[in-house]
């Protein structure tokens, strides 16, 4: 074994890390919360074993972190922050496993940590955040439990499944992976810990830790397989069609980084040097063609994108240090992906910018964190329209959760404000409305049908607009005053609940 592999991580790694972090510190505070992190809030305040949409850990997470933070932004980024350098730390482990050079270890956690993916997902307070900080160790330490003896030791496999039970209470992803695991450690070996009951008892480790959320799951008529089939037909801003999977796995890290994850590619499927670790390009490939027939979206892939970074970059950093024009060159090349990458993953200008708006078009996430106050504001304007003798019957009605949720903090800072309901996922679950509520404000829902199918009287109120021009789902937003509702609440109720 190399005695590189015998420590850590070297120094060069662990100051990328604390690069990205600082970076994304810096951005924290600009524009605003994202349309999730409100409603993870928003849930962890309802506290389950389940959502329709998610596993119960991030939300409990973000709202111990967010009381605890104040409801401050820049305090309640600094988790996603954090979580971001870490990936950057996996990222060099997984070199380190592969046997990569000191060098090499540091080149991985380099691009990483410039990769878009990794940027992108360390801004923001997202379950993506977490799952893809898990499903890499995750792979860290199977790469480490396959190691010799044949199998590994029981205890690398324990903590393996472990660290499989947490992440699966992050996101349901993570059985994906492991298929897809299994699928190449059977196509190309090694075959033989198979046989072996450390696998089957880290297994069993992981699902006795994530049962909870699976039964909550099964009880319920397992939602998040409804809310994958909405996914799959574009209902989610980073949905695209099927055949566009495949080539978004370049343009997800970057273009300089695409092409070292091709050679990471190549290089775990056709290397002598990397033939204990083929099952992994075989993996990727496996779990990539389950993305695709199931419309999922492209960065689902993303542990094993880390694991193709690292095995990619050796031979590339071989290739560009080879003569002073390679590394002169080399080095503008990545300067302009650095450049570009934090154009579109990074809020570097004002939200009315031409540059925000062609950011927003790459990455609509941006779009997701501005407007806030605003909706709060024209919301509150149309609700003050209630007569004084109606509010005790009056409520907020949304059409989904980035309505609700910014809606839901106003009124923790303002008990005077109408309480907010939703029937979109997790909001789905909270209600319905008490029996007696005979005035709604609703907000959203902009071509108008459901207005007059659930009410009888409804007047155009307002239209939400974020006052920077910069597309997301709620902006030109309707809010209608209605009144008398067609039929009794829990009667209503199902119509009105929905995924997506």
């Amino acid at each position: 074994m190399d005695p590189d592999r015998l420590h850590g991580p070297p120094r060069g790694a662990w100051l990328a890390a604390g690069a990205l972090t600082g970076v994304l510190l810096v951005f924290a505070d600009r524009f605003g919360f994202h349309r999730d992190e409100l409603y993870f809030v928003e849930a962890g305040r309802h506290p389950a074993w389940g959502y329709p949409d998610q596993p119960p850990l991030v939300p409990l997470v973000a709202r111990f972190w967010y009381d605890a933070a104040g409801g401050g932004l820049v305090a309640f980024r600094i988790v996603p922050a954090v979580l971001g350098g870490a990936i950057v730390v996996v990222a060099a482990a997984i070199s380190q496993e592969l046997g990569g050079s000191r060098r090499d270890q540091v080149g991985t956690a380099v691009v990483t940590a410039c990769s878009a993916l990794v940027v992108a997902v360390g801004h923001l307070f997202s379950t993506a955040t977490f799952d893809l900080l898990g499903t890499a160790f995750v792979l860290l330490l199977l790469i480490r439990a396959l190691d010799p003896p044949p199998g590994g030791d029981l205890r690398a496999w324990l903590w393996a499944g472990v660290a499989a039970g947490v992440t699966l209470q992050i996101k349901t992803l993570l059985p994906t992976v492991l298929v897809a695991a299994l699928v190449g450690l059977l196509a190309v070996g090694p075959r033989a810990p198979l046989r072996r009951p450390g696998p089957w008892l880290g297994a069993l480790v992981a699902a006795v830790i994530g049962a909870p959320n699976l039964a909550w799951q099964a009880a319920n008529g397992w939602p998040q397989l409804e809310l994958g089939r909405q996914i799959a037909a574009g209902s989610s801003t980073t949905s695209v069609d099927r055949p566009l999977v495949v080539p978004m796995q370049v343009l997800i890290v970057g273009p300089v980084t695409g092409i070292i994850v091709l050679v990471g590619l190549v290089a775990l499927l056709r290397s002598p040097r990397l033939r204990p670790y083929r099952w992994l390009g075989v993996a990727y490939l496996a779990q990539l063609a389950l993305v695709v027939a199931t419309g999922g979206k492209p960065y689902y892939t993303g542990g094993f994108l880390l694991v193709l970074i690292a095995a990619g970059t050796p031979p590339v950093l071989d290739l560009a240090t080879r003569s002073r024009r390679l590394v002169a060159t080399s080095g503008v090349v990545f300067a302009v992906h650095v450049a570009a990458t934090a154009v579109v993953t990074l809020p570097l200008t004002s939200p009315g910018s031409p540059v925000t708006a062609f950011a927003n078009e790459v990455n609509p996430d941006l779009g997701e964190t501005v407007g806030w106050d605003r909706l709060v504001d024209t919301v509150s304007q149309v609700s003050a329209q209630v007569p004084p003798e109606e509010r005790a019957t009056a409520i907020v009605l949304t059409s989904d959760y980035a309505e609700a949720a910014p809606l839901d903090r106003a009124l923790d800072e303002d008990p005077g404000q109408l309480p907010v309901y939703s029937g979109h996922n997790g909001y789905g679950d909270w209600g319905p409305p008490p029996a007696t509520v005979t005035t709604v404000v609703l907000v959203g829902y902009t071509s108008g049908p459901e207005a007059d199918r659930w009410f009888w009287n409804c007047r155009h109120a307002a239209t939400i607009d974020n006052g920077v021009g910069l597309d997301n789902e709620e902006q030109g937003a309707a809010v209608r005053m209605c009144t008398e509702p067609t039929r009794a609440w829990p009667d209503l109720w199902p119509e009105i609940r929905h995924l997506g």
